[in-house]
C-alpha cells in the first residue's frame, strides 16, 4: 500500500510565522494553515496569480542593513524610515515636533489601550490568507495617533527601503485620528540592488474619527523591486474624510486593496489611482466602499496606461445598504493600451439596496486618440512627443484631484519621465 505525502503549499512561509508575540498571532497562524492560497478560480484573485510566491524560500528581514538614503523630497516633510520592514529611529527625523500626535514604531505600543481596542478590528482576517500571514507575524509597523483637534505641521514621509531579495517583509500600521484631527502621509517604497525575490505583505488600519481628515499618498516606483501585496482597511466616522492617491510606475507584481467603511453620516471617501506599466509589470487595484449609513459620499477615479507586456487590473465595488439613503457614489476607470501584448482587465461594480441614491460607474479601454496624434504631428510635433503630450493630458484629471500642490508637481515629473521611456 502506498501513501501520498501532502505538501502544504505555504510551507515556505510557515517557519517565519511561528513564535510571534504580537496580538492575535496564534489564532492568525492557525488560520494561515487552513486558508487556501488564492488561485485563478478565486474570483477576487482571478487575474493576479500569487501561487508562485509560495514556491521559493524566504528569510527573516534584515533590519540592521546598511543603506544609502535617497535625496529628500523637494519640499519640507518629516521623514520616517523603515529598512526591510523595521523602524529605524537612527535614520528618521525627530518625530515629537507636533504636540498631541504620537508617531512611533507600532510594536512599542501594543499594550496601550487604544491599540488593544482597535488593532485587528479595521482589517479583520476574514478569508484573506495574506491578512492572516501578516497578523501571525508582523515585521514592525508605524503608529500614528492624532488626538482631538491636532494637525501635522508638514506631511509625514514614510520611506520603506528594501535591500535584498528573498525576504518576507510584513509591515503593520495603525493610524488613529480622533475628532477633528488632520494628518497627511506620503508613503514611498525604494529598493536598493535587486530585491525582486522579496515579498512585502502589508496591512494598514485607518480609523478616522468624527470630523477628522486623513490623506495618504502612495508611490510605488521600484525597478527590480519586491512583490507588493497591500491592504488598507478604513473606517470613517461622522463627517470624517479619507483620501488616498496611489501611483504605480514600476514593480513586478503589485496588488493594492482598499477596503472602506463609511460608518457615520456625512462621511466621505476619495480614491484616486494612476498606473503607467511596461515590461512585464502587473498592477491590480482592488477597491471596496461600503455605504453603511445615510448621507455619505464617495468618489473613485483610476486611470492607467499599459504598454509592452504590462498588465493592469481594476476591480471596484460600491455597496449601498438598504438604510443608506441619500448616498452619492461615483466610480470611473479608464485605460489606454499601447501595443498588442498589453492587457487590462476591469470590473466596476455597484450593489445598491437603497432607493434614494445617485450612483454611477463606468470603464473604458482604448488607444491614444488618432485624430489628436494627427493634429499634433501636422503641426510639427514629433510622434514620440505627441504621444507623451496626449498621455500626460490623459492623466491630468487624476493629478488635479491631489490637493498637495508640491506633491502633485513631484508626481507629474515622475510620470512624465516614465512616459518618455515607453
Amino acid at each position: 500500500m502506498t501513501t501520498t505525502t501532502i505538501i502544504d503549499p505555504k510551507a515556505t512561509v510557515l517557519p517565519l510565522l511561528e513564535g510571534s508575540t504580537w496580538p492575535n498571532a496564534a489564532e492568525a497562524l492557525a488560520q494561515v494553515h487552513t486558508l487556501p492560497v488564492p488561485t485563478s478560480k478565486t474570483e477576487a484573485w482571478k487575474y493576479t496569480r500569487v501561487g508562485k510566491l509560495f514556491n521559493q524560500p524566504y528569510i527573516t528581514p534584515k533590519g540592521d542593513a546598511t543603506v544609502t538614503l535617497p535625496a529628500r523630497l523637494p519640499f519640507d516633510t518629516t521623514r520616517i524610515v523603515f529598512v526591510n520592514g523595521h523602524f529605524r529611529a537612527d535614520l528618521s527625523d525627530d518625530l515629537k515636533t507636533d504636540k498631541g500626535i504620537v508617531i512611533d514604531s507600532l510594536k512599542h505600543h501594543l499594550v496601550h489601550g487604544p491599540v488593544k481596542a482597535h488593532y485587528g478590528q479595521v482589517a479583520p482576517i476574514g478569508d484573506r490568507l495574506f491578512t492572516a500571514m501578516n497578523t501571525a507575524a508582523p515585521t514592525d509597523g508605524l503608529i500614528i495617533l492624532a488626538t482631538k483637534g491636532t494637525k501635522t505641521s508638514k506631511p509625514l514621509h514614510v520611506l520603506h527601503i528594501t535591500t535584498d531579495g528573498g525576504q518576507l517583509i510584513q509591515p503593520r500600521d495603525l493610524f488613529m485620528l480622533h475628532e477633528g484631527a488632520e494628518v497627511e502621509v506620503i508613503i514611498e517604497h525604494v529598493a536598493e540592488g535587486n530585491a525582486s525575490t522579496s515579498l512585502i505583505n502589508s496591512i494598514r488600519e485607518n480609523l478616522i474619527g468624527e470630523g477628522a481628515n486623513l490623506t495618504i499618498h502612495l508611490l510605488q516606483n521600484e525597478a527590480n523591486g519586491p512583490v507588493h501585496i497591500g491592504l488598507d482597511g478604513v473606517t470613517i466616522g461622522t463627517k470624517g474624510r479619507f483620501s488616498i492617491d496611489t501611483t504605480t510606475l514600476n514593480g513586478s507584481l503589485v496588488r493594492n486593496e482598499v477596503n472602506v467603511a463609511l460608518a457615520g453620516p456625512e462621511a466621505h471617501a476619495e480614491l484616486n489611482g494612476v498606473y503607467v506599466l511596461n515590461g512585464t509589470t502587473h498592477c491590480d487595484n482592488h477597491t471596496y466602499i461600503g455605504h453603511d449609513v445615510p448621507d455619505c459620499t464617495s468618489d473613485e477615479l483610476y486611470k492607467g496606461i499599459v504598454a509592452e507586456k504590462g498588465t493592469g487590473v481594476f476591480n471596484g465595488k460600491v455597496y449601498v445598504k438598504q438604510d443608506a439613503q441619500r448616498t452619492r457614489a461615483y466610480q470611473s476607470n479608464a485605460n489606454i493600451l499601447q501595443g498588442d501584448d498589453a492587457k487590462v482587465y476591469t470590473k466596476p461594480e455597484l450593489e445598491i439596496y437603497a432607493d434614494d441614491v445617485k450612483c454611477s460607474h463606468g470603464c473604458t479601454i482604448g488607444r491614444l486618440d488618432e485624430k489628436g496624434l494627427f493634429y499634433l504631428r501636422s503641426r510639427g510635433v514629433s510622434e514620440a512627443e505627441a504621444r507623451r503630450m496626449l498621455s500626460h493630458a490623459f492623466m491630468t484629471q487624476v493629478l488635479e484631484r491631489i490637493t498637495n500642490e508640491e506633491w502633485r508637481k513631484h508626481l507629474a515629473s515622475l510620470i512624465d519621465a516614465k512616459l518618455e521611456a515607453l
